[in-house]
């Protein structure tokens, strides 16, 4: 009977844990008014601190089933202005933001909302997760400041209704696949005074993670050094529109045109335009093209030659043709007739 009380009482004691290491956003600060629990964010689930598990669970998304936008106010937002998601365990504020062993990294998305209230698709805005230095993880962070997180709206965005989805991913048990817990809440927003000019990438939530991602499956507890923080990279304002200097293409495009129509000889043959008899080099052009494939641009992927090969190209080029042992007419001629002149003079001489 002992052993029996026993076990109640540990069970009991997880329970008690369990039902106190959980979190939700409860509330929103913006312009420095602190807002009432539950305004502008999505409807609470009865359970409303508990997480989601399975990264392909609808309640994924913001942790309700109710997603029509009419039921929620709309905050008013800056674009380029911060503003604070508030993560408490309970409803009241002063309870801590999670439990302090429910290690985890803190992300928050953004998306455009649709006509009926829907995401049209996510882009990352801001994430921490763990910091090698100090030792510290986003939970610790939150926890010291009073469950408040800092989110910075990005300046370049169109103007409209955006659902900003604030998550704190629990590692505690994500040594299992399956095992990381998510604790998610949608906030709308009306975003005004953007530049109109952004161009992220959007994912699909759920779709942004795998249960094998480094970041979903991950333990604790086996002397980790670093964390990969899972999904898309954060969207900082214009660093999409820029070009992608390793795009496909691009350097091949670069390459050509900094060899300018040249060769590596400023655009002239070895010979000064001329042949070892005088005459002009009728190759010319050719051997300045071949100069130029050959030196100028860097060599196909696939083909990857290597220095013999490149070698090889030379040897073969027309400009190797000018060259007196291969010319059908050897540049010796001339000068035979200049010594046979020699000859008979010295003949002329001699009588």
């Amino acid at each position: 009977m002992a052993g029996f009380h026993i076990k109640q009482i540990v069970l009991l004691l997880l329970l008690v844990c369990c039902a106190h290491a959980h979190t939700h956003i409860r509330n929103l600060i913006i312009d420095g008014k602190t807002l009432e629990r539950g305004k502008c964010i999505r409807p609470y689930e009865s359970n409303f601190n508990f997480p989601v598990k399975g990264v392909d669970n609808e309640q994924i998304v913001c942790r309700t089933t109710s997603m029509s936008a009419s039921s929620t106010d709309m905050c008013d937002v800056k674009a380029g202005s911060t503003m604070t998601i508030e993560f408490h365990e309970e409803e009241d504020s002063g309870s801590r933001a999670i439990e302090g062993k429910h290690y985890g990294p803190c992300i928050a998305y953004l998306s455009k909302m649709t006509s009926d209230g829907q995401p049209s698709g996510w882009f990352k805005i801001f994430e921490q997760g763990y910091d090698s230095s100090s030792k510290k993880w986003c939970i610790d962070t939150l926890n010291a400041n009073d469950g408040k997180l800092d989110i910075e709206i990005p300046g370049d965005i169109e103007d409209g209704d955006y659902l900003l989805r604030g998550e704190i991913i629990a590692l505690h048990l994500a040594e299992k696949k399956g095992g990381a817990e998510f604790y998610n809440n949608c906030v709308q927003l009306t975003i005004s005074g953007g530049s109109g000019t952004a161009t992220p990438e959007l994912v699909q939530i759920p779709g942004v993670y795998a249960e094998d991602d480094p970041g979903i499956y991950f333990n604790l507890y086996d002397g980790y050094k670093s964390y990969s923080i899972p999904g898309p990279k954060v969207y900082k304002a214009g660093s999409v529109a820029a070009v992608n200097p390793k795009a496909p293409g691009n350097g091949d495009t670069e390459s050509s045109s900094s060899a300018g129509g040249e060769d590596d000889n400023g655009g002239e043959d070895d010979n000064g335009g001329e042949d070892d008899n005088g005459g002009e080099d009728n190759n010319e052009p050719t051997t300045s093209s071949s100069s130029r494939k050959g030196n100028g641009s860097p060599p196909d992927d696939d083909a990857n030659p290597s220095p013999t090969d490149d070698d090889d190209s030379k040897s073969s080029s027309p400009a190797a043709s000018t060259k007196p042992t291969s010319s059908p007419k050897p540049p010796c001629t001339r000068p035979r007739r200049r010594r046979r002149n020699v000859d008979a003079r010295r003949r002329i001489a001699e009588l």
